[in-house]
């Protein structure tokens, strides 16, 4: 089964990790990591 984009994609406002500003995430397991990380301040959720 492929992966399939989450219904909300994130976008980098404040580079962390390896992510640059305006890099776009929309891995669903990358998502859920983020939000429920440190980091869930560094992006802003759009629809995807």
């Amino acid at each position: 089964m492929e992966n399939q984009p989450a219904p909300i994609a994130l976008i980098v406002k404040h580079a962390f990790a390896d992510y640059r500003i305006g890099d776009k995430i929309d891995d669903p397991q990358q998502v859920d990591a983020i939000l429920a990380g440190e980091n869930a301040g560094q992006v802003l959720k759009v629809l995807n």
